[in-house]
């Protein structure tokens, strides 16, 4: 665990429109076969976020086609922000998925690779439509680019995205059990808190900052300053305080570790990306800016697997 215990009281993220098809546009108009779809969603996941992807490979088989499915729909959803310059278009295509998951789940899906994976899946498997819709709505919410007010402002929108997105995974692996819920609702909270300090410097270069006011006031942050300067001392303290709420969410969610049912394990398994980059951040003395938060950690397959067969989180 990053923050042992003794080391807490130190410190010291007008154009045309078009059919949101992602990164590949559909070039025919004949219906792609389950192979084409179950491939486009395994590498767009690995193109676009290749950490979850390396976390795929641990789910069992008979669930890893609707696990892609799943985390292609959070990539295809995600890039809606930066896809669009206008409010009202990312909104539209916000629609454009909502309006695709309900004709998903009344049996006739349009014809988009992540929609046709995602029914082949439902004549198997038993999907909540509610996690789709809670997903979208937040997603639609952060359009406009406001920043959260507090911490618990940000831990809502993590668990109306991340953790709705492991509820999603431990239904696609048949798991129904009170503690793998409440594992993954901190754990969603956990990812989307670090998610959020990870993304920071990309934030800052198109001029946006999503870390919570009420904490950067706490702090004496200036926002101004962190566009012009980077990092900064206030920064660095008030990343600290927001780290730590990250890592109090991962003790949390590894307290229920012992009743949690082995098979939600690999729903739960995100959280080590979490905990690693909380590791390299506190390396990096919480420099949000460090370039060696950007580079790609040669052990982290090694360290997932590690866990993994010990059936940790």
């Amino acid at each position: 665990m990053i923050f042992r215990m003794h080391m807490l009281a130190h410190r010291h993220s007008a154009q045309r429109i078009k059919i949101p098809t992602g990164i590949m546009r559909l070039q025919s108009r004949q219906l792609l076969t389950s192979n084409q779809s179950e491939k486009y969603c395994m590498d767009l996941v690995r193109t676009h976020d290749y950490e979850q992807f390396l976390i795929t490979l641990f789910t069992p088989e008979f669930a890893r086609q609707t696990v892609w499915a799943l985390k292609a729909f959070n990539v295809e959803t995600a890039i809606i922000r930066d896809a669009v310059t206008d409010v009202n278009i990312g909104s539209m295509r916000i629609q454009w998925w909502r309006d695709a998951i309900e004709k998903t789940f009344q049996g006739s899906a349009p014809n988009h690779p992540v929609m046709m994976a995602l029914a082949k899946s439902l004549e198997s498997t038993r999907l909540s439509r509610m996690w789709f819709t809670k997903i979208l709505a937040a997603r639609e919410a952060n359009l406009r680019d406001t920043q959260h007010t507090t911490i618990a402002d940000l831990e809502a929108y993590s668990e109306n995205t991340m953790s709705s997105l492991i509820y999603l995974h431990l239904e696609a692996l048949g798991v129904t059990d009170v503690n793998a819920e409440h594992a993954a609702s901190h754990s969603g909270k956990a990812i989307g808190i670090t998610t959020a300090l990870r993304s920071t410097p990309f934030n800052i270069s198109k001029q946006r900052f999503y870390l919570p006011t009420e904490i950067m006031a706490q702090h004496q942050v200036v926002t101004e300053d962190i566009f012009r300067f980077g990092s900064n001392e206030h920064l660095l303290d008030a990343v600290f305080t927001i780290a730590t709420r990250a890592n109090d969410q991962i003790l949390t969610a590894r307290s229920f570790s012992k009743d949690v049912p082995i098979t939600a394990i690999p729903a739960l398994l995100p959280l080590i990306l979490g905990d690693n980059y909380l590791t390299n951040l506190q390396k990096a003395n919480f420099n949000v800016f460090d370039p060696s938060l950007q580079k790609k950690s040669l052990f982290l397959q090694f360290y997932i697997w590690n866990l993994a067969r010990k059936n940790k989180y």
